[in-house]
This record gives structure tokens, C-alpha cells and sequence, in this order.
């Protein structure tokens, strides 16, 4: 008997009668509840990481007080359960120990905070770390002595470059303040209109002062466009993809000049955003890389200055030099040069392709640190004999308008402690640094590297003359006076 006619007797053909009929094609309420599903899904699993914020500011609105180490002030009247706050927003917690990412603009000015979690629970907040450049900071609930840490659940962080134009995308905050008592974050959803929109800076009806604004990463083309309605409280506000993965972090909702109201915004998650997010988290400065080229028409990437004691300056670059390329990166335009840049930290080494008349050449650049006004970092690095020192590069003004030459190739100090060994030396705040000991100095690692190990009295060349800090035994005089310059 051969195999086939074994199998046949062993599985009969069925009749057509007993055949199982084919699946009925879905309906349209079939479609729309399993998009239903997926939306609600998605918001189920990523609004238990989203809560309410209220700021409370002082009297000096500039000043922002609820940072963590910082003193702040008694609790005022936003502590009682009827207040109703006019000063909100939203966060998204994105770590193991409570902390919160939310927008700058939220927690700027801010003596005091206070945040919402779902199921009602409140808590007292303060800013561990803050960067004003990309609108983004991390605060994280305070833990009074004797209490047990508030338990937060914390949201997967998805990744921008999964998206593509018409992504379902889901955006989850504090609406009109409605979580205030809650904790319960409203949601709308829509799809993603754009990547890499920016937003215009304002223009003051004082021209004068408009120029003297800095521009942030918002003015560039950088953030997610949306056509969910985000309302007044969304900024610092969730935006997830259907898996409940944070893709964004909404942070306008107004209507720029020149844009669609109904237009919402969000920081992506993009590397650049990932970066900033994980700095943040652990309490330091967010640190961009400065190339020191001056201003250039935005749709051009022809070089128009170039800032000596710079790395541009250092490189030998040319005004009238075109960039075509940063490490393989085609540049077009300004924005994609600023952006490029941006993805590097002070002391990263690219290398530039630039076109000079006729010629290719390449370039390899140490760069140095953008200056960045306002950052809020409490994860700092520790002082030596009393100071801390930055990039020279940091004193070079970011505002339009300012066309500033760089400062001397050194190191800038940044903080004095009172009755140091550094202070009784005649260092001042803003002071650059030449040499330690007797090797140069043209970043905060080599100038680390520089007095590692030293030990007794160190003679500090700066700008205005060779200072010897002692080791606080016996403060040494310096050997040359020195005048701080306020005019920088």
C-alpha cells in the first residue's frame, strides 16, 4: 500500500458541508474597539508615572529657591487641602527614587513646590538638577526625617527615531490643574505631525531687549509637533506611544508667533534628549560642546567670525569657511551645525570637513563648553582648596547681538568659598587660570590633573598676575595684587 493511499484511509477528506467556514471579516466597531483597547491600554500603563505640580514663588520671582541644599521658606498657604493653585503644570517620574522630569519653565522661580501623585498622594518637591538651554529639569519628592520615601512608578523611556509621521501618539498631564487633588492626569491623543520643529523666539515690543534673549534649543529645529490638544497645566506632561513608552515631554501648548494654536510641542527622546534626561537625573550640569564660530545666516553653513582662543580659533578656521561635515554628519544650515555640535560634551574631539574656496579640508577640534545661564546642578564636583573651575569658554555671552572675543585659553573660576585658602589667596569668581603650577590649564581636568598630588603652597598663573594658594595652615600673600574685572 503506498504512503498516500495509507494517509487517505487514516484522514478522510471532510465533505465541503463540515468544512469550518472562513472568519468573518471585522466590523468597523470591531476596528474601532480594538483601537480603543490599544489607546487605553497604553494610557493605563503610563498615567500611575504622571503627576500634578504647583509652584509657589516669592517675592523675587527671578530667584529659585527649591533647589535641593538650598534653604527655603516656611510653608504658606498652598498647604491647605481647599487652595486652589493658578500656577501649574505637570511631571513624569523617570527613576527608581521618585525622580520627576518636567519642564524648566515649570519649576523656574519656584521658593517652593509641591506635587500630586495618583491616588491623592502629596508631597513637598525640590530641583535636583535643571538645564533652561533644552526646557528641562528633574525634581525629586523631599523625604522628611522619619518617613518613608513616597513610592512612585517610574516610565519606561521609549525612543523618537521609532516614530514616523501619523504615529499615534498619546499626551498625558494636568490639564486646567484638574489633578490637583487626585492626582489624575487627564489624556488626548492624535498623531505625530512633524519632527524637527522649532519654535520662534519672541520679539519684545523693545527690540533692543529682544535681542539680548538667548536662544534655547526650541529655537531650533528639534521638537515633536502634535495635533493633540494640549491644554493649559501639560506642560512638563507625558507623551507616550502605544506600547506607554515616554517619546516626549510636552512643553508649550501656546500658540507661537507664526504657528497653528491648536499645535502642541514636546522635547523628544531622541539621543540628544536621552542625554540630557540621564544627566539631569543624576543631579549635574547639562554640558554642551562650543565650536566658537559667530553668528551666520540660518539657512547658511558658511562660517561668518571666528572667536579666537577657541577651538575654531585653535583649528585655524576661516570666516568664509563653508561646513559641510561634522564626523561624517552632513551640515546644511546653522540649525544642523548648532544641533551636531550639541550631541558633544566639552572636551569631545570631532572632525570637521570644511570647503575653503576650492579646497576640502579636514579639521580635528577639542571643543569647548556653550555657556548655558541659569542651570541648576546639586551633584557638583568637589572644590579644591576652596574653588571650582569651568571652561573659560562659559564667559563668552550666547545672547544675539553680543559680539564678544573669547577669553584668555585657561580655566574660569566659578565658585570662591568664603575663608578658603583659595580666598585668602585673592581669587575672585571669574578669574582665569593660565598655568597650575607649571603646567597650562585649558580645562577643569587638566587643571584637576594639574594639582592632584600637590602638596604645600601652589602658584596659580591667572590674567592678572601669578596667585600662590596655600594649603589653609598659613594663607600665602600673593605675589602680585589682583584686581577682579566686573566688566566682562
Amino acid at each position: 500500500m503506498s504512503l498516500i493511499v495509507a494517509l487517505s484511509l487514516l484522514f478522510p477528506a471532510q465533505p465541503p458541508s463540515d468544512r469550518p467556514a472562513p472568519a468573518a471579516s471585522p466590523t468597523p466597531a470591531d476596528i474601532v474597539g480594538a483601537l480603543e483597547s490599544v489607546l487605553g491600554d497604553a494610557i493605563a500603563r503610563a498615567e500611575p508615572s504622571v503627576v500634578a505640580i504647583h509652584r509657589h514663588k516669592g517675592p523675587n520671582p527671578e530667584e529659585t529657591l527649591a533647589v535641593r541644599g538650598r534653604e527655603r521658606p516656611a510653608a504658606a498657604n498652598n498647604d491647605r487641602e481647599d487652595f486652589i493653585s493658578f500656577d501649574y503644570g505637570s511631571g513624569v517620574v523617570i527613576g527608581d527614587h521618585g525622580e520627576i522630569l518636567t519642564a524648566f519653565h515649570v519649576v523656574q522661580g519656584a521658593d517652593r513646590l509641591r506635587g500630586c501623585a495618583v491616588g491623592g498622594r502629596t508631597f513637598e518637591a525640590e530641583i535636583l538638577a535643571a538645564d533652561p538651554r533644552s526646557d528641562l529639569a528633574v525634581i525629586v519628592p523631599v523625604v522628611e526625617p522619619g518617613t518613608e520615601p513616597l513610592k512612585l512608578r517610574p516610565i519606561p523611556i521609549g525612543d523618537t527615531s521609532r516614530l514616523r509621521k501619523g504615529s499615534f501618539l498619546i499626551a498625558i498631564g494636568n490639564q486646567y490643574n484638574a489633578a490637583r487633588h487626585d492626582g489624575s492626569p487627564s489624556a488626548s491623543w492624535g498623531i505625530l505631525s512633524n519632527f524637527a520643529r522649532k519654535i520662534e523666539p519672541e520679539v519684545d515690543e523693545d527690540y533692543s531687549r529682544s535681542l539680548r534673549k538667548p536662544l534655547t534649543l526650541q529655537n531650533h529645529p528639534t521638537l515633536l509637533q502634535l495635533d493633540a490638544r494640549l491644554n493649559l497645566g501639560m506642560s512638563g506632561g507625558a507623551v507616550v506611544d502605544r506600547r506607554g513608552e515616554l517619546v516626549g515631554l510636552t512643553t508649550t501648548a501656546a500658540s507661537p508667533a507664526g504657528f497653528d494654536a491648536l499645535a502642541g510641542y514636546a522635547v523628544p527622546m531622541d539621543a540628544l534628549g536621552r542625554r540630557i534626561v540621564e544627566t539631569l537625573r543624576q543631579g549635574k550640569e547639562v554640558e554642551y560642546g562650543l565650536l566658537g564660530v559667530g553668528p551666520m545666516p540660518p539657512e547658511s553653513n558658511r562660517v561668518g567670525q571666528v572667536r579666537r582662543n577657541t577651538p575654531a580659533g585653535q583649528g585655524l578656521l576661516q570666516m568664509g569657511d563653508e561646513i559641510i561635515a561634522i564626523d561624517g554628519k552632513t551640515i546644511h544650515d546653522f540649525h544642523s551645525l548648532i544641533l551636531a555640535v550639541g550631541l558633544y560634551s566639552p572636551g569631545d574631539t570631532i572632525r570637521l570637513k570644511i570647503r575653503r574656496g576650492e579646497q576640502v579640508l579636514d579639521r580635528k577640534l577639542v571643543l569647548a563648553k556653550y555657556p548655558v545661564e541659569g542651570a541648576i546642578a546639586t551633584n557638583r564636583p568637589s572644590p579644591w582648596r576652596g574653588i571650582r573651575v569651568d571652561y573659560s569658554s562659559i564667559v563668552i555671552s550666547p545672547r544675539i547681538g553680543l559680539d564678544l572675543e573669547g577669553s584668555p585659553l585657561g580655566v574660569v573660576v566659578t565658585d570662591v568659598e568664603e575663608g578658603s585658602p583659595a580666598a585668602a589667596a585673592g581669587l575672585k569668581k571669574g578669574l582665569v587660570i593660565l598655568r597650575a603650577g607649571d603646567r597650562p590649564v585649558t580645562s577643569p581636568r587638566a587643571f584637576t590633573e594639574a594639582v592632584a598630588g600637590l602638596d604645600g603652597p601652589v602658584p596659580l598663573e591667572t590674567e592678572m598676575g601669578v596667585l600662590t594658594v596655600g594649603t589653609g595652615a598659613e594663607p600665602e600673600r600673593p605675589k602680585r595684587p589682583a584686581e577682579h574685572r566686573e566688566d566682562r
